[in-house]
Order: C-alpha cells, then sequence, then structure tokens
C-alpha cells in the first residue's frame, strides 16, 4: 500500500510535494482507515484544482517515476532518461528531478528514492523498514560513490561497477536476480494508471479480465446492478472472427494481411442483456445487445475501466484515475469510490487517487478531510499541494466536519 509519495522540480512542481495516505488524528469516518500492523492508511484520495493547476502533473509524476525504474533496463549508457523539469526558473545548471515513494508490502515498510538529470542519476536510496524496528538503510547512491549494506542487500555486492551513470541501481539488481530489489519494483508494477478521458483504450483488458476472473461473478454482477446501467447482465462470449466482420474501410490488401492472421480464430465480445416489455409494461423476455451498440457512454466508460478497478480491487493495489468524471454521473462516481471506502468491498487494502472538477464529492458523507486535496499554482505558475486538514476558510478558521465542505471551498482561500 502506498504511504508517501514526494515530487520535486517535475513539471510544474518545483519545491517538494508530499501527497500522504497516511490517515491523521481526526475522527470522521473511522471506516474508511485500512489498518496495516501500525500504520492507518486512506484507501482513496481525490484531487481538485482548476484548469492547468498541476492535478494531472501530480499522478503523472509518480507514473514517471514507475516508468523511468522500468525502462532502465533497456538504456545504453548513452541514452538520455524521461527528463521534464520545472521550466519557469532560470537556472544555469540542470536541476534534478526528485522522487521518493514509501510503501508496505505486507509487514514491510520501504523507501525508495532517487534524483536526475537527462544524462545521469544524481542520487539513488532505498531503506527498509520491519515491524518494532528502526529503518535500516539498504544502499545508497550519490553520483558515482555506492554504500551497500552487506549484511540487509548482499543482493547488491559487487554490482555497483556495472551500473551505468544514467541506470538506476535497483533496475541493475532486479535483472540480476536480486530478491528484495524484485519485490520492490514489483510493487511499482502493481501500480495502475488509467486516463478517463479516453478510458476506451482499456476495454480489451476489460474484457479478458472480466473473461478470466469474474465471469459470473455475484461481486462483478452486484457491482453493475447497483449502478443502474439499465441492463439485466453482462457477459463476455469468446466469438469467431469472420471475414464480414473486418471493418469495410480497409484497403484489399490489409484485408487479405488480416484474414491470414486473425479470420478463424477467437475474440472477446460484451453482451448486455435488456428487458423486453409488452404494451402494458410488463416484462415479456430479454434480449441481448452489443455494449458498443446500445449502451450511453457514461455506461460504456464505466465497462471499460471496470476491468482496472476489480483488478485493483482483487489485487490489493494502486488505481490512478485522471478526469474520474468525464461521461459520468455523480451517482457512478460515488459507487466506484465507495468500492475502495467500504471494508467489506475492498479487503485487500487497494487504493484509488484520482483527480476531478466535481465539487459535488466534497462531501464529507463521502470522504474524511485528509483524504480531501487541492493544487494551485502561486505568482511564479509553481504547483503548491495542500490537504483540507490544511485548509482555513476566510475567517482563517479551520473546516469542521460539519461544514458545508462544497460552499466553504468555492469562497475561501488557502491559508497563508
Amino acid at each position: 500500500m502506498l504511504i508517501n509519495f514526494t515530487v520535486g522540480n517535475y513539471r510544474s512542481f518545483r519545491k517538494k510535494a508530499t501527497l500522504s495516505m497516511e490517515a491523521t488524528s481526526i475522527k470522521e469516518l473511522k471506516d474508511s482507515i485500512i489498518q496495516k500492523g501500525k500504520y492507518k492508511l486512506l484507501p482513496s484520495a481525490v484531487i481538485y484544482g482548476a484548469n492547468s493547476s498541476g492535478k494531472s502533473n501530480l499522478l503523472t509524476a509518480l507514473l514517471t517515476m514507475k516508468r523511468v525504474l522500468l525502462d532502465s533496463v533497456k538504456l545504453n549508457p548513452a541514452d538520455e532518461l524521461n527528463f521534464d523539469p520545472f521550466a519557469l526558473f532560470d537556472e544555469e545548471e540542470q536541476q534534478p528531478i526528485f522522487f521518493e515513494i514509501e510503501f508496505l508490502i505486507d509487514t514491510l515498510k520501504y523507501r525508495y528514492g532517487y534524483s536526475y538529470v537527462s544524462t545521469r542519476i544524481i542520487s539513488e536510496w532505498l531503506y527498509e523498514k520491519r515491524e518494532k524496528e528502526r529503518e535500516y538503510k539498504l544502499f545508497y547512491r550519490l553520483d558515482g560513490d555506492m554504500d551497500i549494506s552487506e549484511k540487509l542487500f548482499k543482493e547488491g555486492i559487487g554490482k555497483d561497477e556495472s551500473t551505468p551513470a544514467n541506470r538506476l541501481f535497483l533496475s541493475l539488481v532486479v535483472q540480476l536476480n536480486g530478491e528484495k530489489s524484485k519485490r520492490v519494483l514489483e510493487w511499482f508494477q502493481h501500480c495502475n494508471y488509467v486516463s478517463g478521458i479516453n478510458s476506451d483504450g482499456y476495454e480489451g483488458f476489460t474484457m479478458k479480465m472480466l473473461y478470466e476472473h469474474l465471469e459470473g461473478s455475484k461481486e462483478a454482477l452486484a457491482f453493475f446492478k447497483k449502478l443502474n446501467l439499465g441492463f439485466e447482465e453482462i457477459t463476455f462470449k469468446e466469438v469467431d472472427i469472420e471475414e464480414d466482420t473486418l471493418p469495410s474501410f480497409l484497403s484489399n490488401a490489409m484485408k487479405e494481411k488480416l484474414k491470414e492472421q486473425i479470420v478463424g480464430k477467437k475474440m472477446l465480445s460484451i453482451k448486455t442483456k435488456h428487458r423486453i416489455f409488452d404494451e402494458k409494461g410488463e416484462t415479456k423476455g430479454y434480449k441481448e445487445f452489443s455494449e458498443g451498440k446500445m449502451e450511453s457512454e457514461g455506461t460504456k466508460k464505466i465497462i471499460q475501466l471496470s476491468g482496472p478497478i476489480f483488478d485493483t480491487l482483487l489485487t490489493g493495489k494502486v488505481l490512478l484515475v485522471d478526469e474520474l468524471e468525464a461521461k459520468l454521473h455523480p451517482l457512478l462516481m460515488h459507487q466506484i469510490i465507495q468500492l475502495f471506502n467500504n471494508p467489506k468491498m475492498n479487503k485487500k487494502g487497494a487504493q484509488l487517487i484520482f483527480v476531478t472538477h466535481n465539487t459535488n464529492l466534497l462531501n464529507i458523507k463521502f470522504f474524511r478531510r485528509d483524504q480531501i486535496w487541492f493544487v494551485e499554482k502561486d505568482a511564479i505558475d509553481e504547483t503548491e499541494l495542500y490537504s483540507l486538514v490544511e485548509f482555513k476558510d476566510v475567517k482563517n478558521k479551520k473546516i469542521r466536519n460539519d461544514s458545508s465542505l462544497e460552499k466553504n471551498l468555492l469562497v475561501s482561500a488557502k491559508s497563508q
């Protein structure tokens, strides 16, 4: 589970900013806390801000940290890194991007981070903390120097000299079958990112996910029924790919090529079952429709995103969603959020972090104050990040847990 994520000098974030998933001592919505040993963590967080304030940059920062790590193994020594620093500050030399993340794997807490410029890794570190013990360093790297714990990180001993300047040490140790380093890298692989605007890109994953794991699942069917999407049942079936299903706009040459590759093979098809009514409004029977032909854009988006959502819930992953509200009614958003906030449905410690403009969710019935975050830009277009727990109204008073959050926040400014 994610504990904290810190970013600095990345896109609109010049100074370091930390998104914390640790629950504070506030008393509301005590069920919206996941207890992991001594850690009290939040199952979800929502991020608000005006257009171009840097909301999406926060999610992209975590995604970039993941990509730089996973892509590190592919780099040649002369390749440049994915480098996108704060661009509105006059510096003679490149200032490094900074990423650090704290997370739990079972009962172990890891703190991993690195800083880098376009051509090389400046620093990199990994710490481990067991329950009831202090934090121990596994390795620390600064430019060309490496300090590796011989006792706690034996898998890294002797491998530092093989690490190019532009490559992360952790990725190299993973490639050489390091056990602890592999566990850390796998945590990043379990961090999902989806775009609420372009959700059609996840339909293939959703079909495969629901067909293999949730076909006939009571939980999946209950989820779709609870949303009142208008259909009684959803099925995922294997169908033969026929020649007449190929798009008509394709050239004859392309059609011939596709025939050799896919005609006669199987593909997954989504079907929704609807009631058929007689003139008196009574149910006469049922009829199946293709999801693409019958359903609204909002319903199609729910179906498309259901794969990543259920994958995250079933495995206890972290799901990042940009613009969750696109094409969705506020009630549908609330149902998705409740899948994570409700401990009866979120049994694996899954976490949802999303960006939205929808102020209807600014309600203490939905979120604790420490689950609500804001970004805004200052006079030099630098993004600042803060939670509702830190927020004060126009009278310089903290927002109470019985306040009208939407009303207060639309007329208030952040305390200085």
